[in-house]
């Protein structure tokens, strides 16, 4: 059951106006790959075979980071990052935003970022007295040296013809009037590589550790910098709204947007900037609960926590709460301390949709053999020559009990609460008016009624267990009835001796 449900958990605004849009994000929590959707794996520059990642302690806080090892000569023995800007921010209008700890060198100056593609000696550094300096022509020599091997908060607001640097919160230098320093020039650098710690010079290179890095388009202000400082790790300045409409407000299993929202039925949200972890409810139950908050995300049905089965920056899957009325209601989606606009949509207490396995347009009903042994569908179903998990994948036989997978069948005798695993229980938990449902296959030709009929062994997932009738080899439109109410057409079944 839990690898089924695994398969089809995964298968299934106006933003406020900023200055700055933040388009990339890494954390370096193990992975070089980046928190938003879109942007690409940062690239290692490991020549030494030393880079890694470690727990460090960064600004108060136990955290994983990325250590960066190599030599300072030759060039080619550096340790560093590239990060690809092309498409992402503007060549001469961006932020870039790093909390790292610098390492020394002998010689003086640490590269910290350059966007010139190594060309030459432009970009930001630590200076040989440890002020922050973008060479040449913007130095801080306040009373803000850096310490080495202390980690430090740094942004680089990149203007049209100006530049600001940000330490800890505070600007501590800027250059006006025109400078093209920071422009990530055509000529030069076409693709927009942007290098990290890496240097044109081979004595001006110093190993690091770093444990953010964003970019983002656009400036940042002096009011978002100080911000962003408060709580660098979970900050979501330039972070758009959660955004989608009443049509991206599905059913599930059917992904129509006819009645969405049933009691106790999983609803799917497709939209912009939902999230950015991609994952799903796997290790987040408590007391056999799902989570009503899964990677910082939350939905509200009518004001009312939703429980989350997935998330990811486009798509949220999610169990309705149990006491929503039928009619008009409302879903908000809140991302952080992000909330997207109230979008209203349609709620029904019965609402039958079946699942389907997503090769060949989901065609076919996700199904499975009552004993467990296979799934139900064409052998080549997902080109893996009859096999799907280490089971087979065959066809329906006639005579054999076969299991059906749904959402939105209505409330069960005795009912279960919305996000919670059913307890064992001799009978399961059937529906609470199996009469009234029944399976038409063939253009109703055939019509089946269910052995059981009920929830499974999983929150908001109910099954239908049923024998299948002694018909001729080929897919048969199947149609869930309940209450008079039918599941969307256009899904088959394939029987064969």
């Amino acid at each position: 059951m839990r690898a089924f449900v695994s398969l089809f958990v995964l298968s299934l605004g106006l933003a406020q106006a900023q200055n700055a849009v933040q388009v990339s994000n890494y954390l370096f929590q193990d992975t070089l790959n980046p928190q938003r959707a879109g942007s690409a794996a940062l690239i290692a520059t490991n020549p030494s075979g030393n880079n890694r990642f470690i727990t460090d302690t960064v600004l108060g806080q136990t955290r994983r980071v990325y250590d960066i090892q190599g030599a300072a000569s030759p060039r080619t023995a550096q340790g560093g990052l590239t990060y690809l800007a092309k498409d992402k921010v503007p060549r001469d209008n961006y932020s870039m935003e790093f909390v790292l700890a610098m390492g020394t060198n002998s010689a003086g100056w640490r590269r910290i970022y350059g966007c010139v593609n190594l060309t030459r000696s432009e970009g930001l550094y630590l200076d040989p007295s440890g002020f922050l300096a973008y060479f040449s022509g913007v130095s801080s020599g306040g009373n803000d040296k850096l310490t080495a091997n202390t980690y430090y908060h740094i942004i680089m607001v990149k203007k049209p013809g100006e530049v600001l640097l940000y330490l800890n919160g505070a600007l501590v230098a800027s250059r006006a009037g025109g400078t093209q320093l920071g422009i990530m020039e055509v000529a030069t650098n076409p693709d927009q590589l942007v290098q990290l710690f890496l240097d044109d010079d081979p004595f001006e290179w110093a190993p690091a550790r770093i444990a953010l890095f964003r970019a983002y388009a656009g400036p940042l202000t002096a009011a978002e910098v100080k911000e962003i400082y408060a709580n660098p790790f979970t900050s979501t300045v330039g972070l758009p709204k959660p955004g989608f409409q009443s049509s991206g407000i599905v059913n599930s299993a059917s992904f129509s947007p006819n009645n969405a929202i049933t009691p106790g039925g999983f609803f799917t949200i497709f939209g912009t900037d939902l999230g950015d972890d991609f994952g799903d409810w796997g290790q987040s139950f408590v007391n056999n609960i799902a989570p009503r908050r899964l990677n910082n995300v939350r939905v509200l049905v009518n004001d009312q926590e939703a429980f989350i089965a997935f998330t990811s920056s486009a798509q949220i899957n999610a169990i309705a709460p149990d006491n929503i009325p039928e009619g008009p209601v409302t879903v908000t989606v809140e991302y952080s301390n992000l909330r997207s606009t109230v979008v209203p949509t349609q709620s029904r207490r019965v609402n039958p949709a079946t699942f389907r396995f997503t090769p060949q347009n989901s065609r076919y009903l996700a199904a499975t053999a009552n004993d467990g042994s296979a799934y139900i569908g064409p052998a080549n179903l997902f080109g893996t020559n009859g096999q799907l998990s280490g089971l087979a994948l065959r066809p329906a036989r006639p005579g054999e009990y076969v299991v059906l997978y749904g959402t939105g069948l209505g409330p069960t005798t005795p009912p279960v609460p919305a996000g919670q695993i059913p307890p064992t229980r001799n009978g399961g938990y059937p529906i609470a008016n199996p009469s009234e449902i029944r399976l038409t296959l063939n253009g109703q030709t055939t019509t089946v009624v269910p052995a059981y009929s009920g929830l499974s062994g999983f929150p908001g997932l109910h099954q239908l267990v049923f024998l299948v009738p002694n018909l001729p080899s080929g897919d048969y439109e199947t149609v869930l009835v309940v209450n008079g109410q039918s599941s969307p057409t256009g899904t088959f079944l394939p029987i064969a001796p």
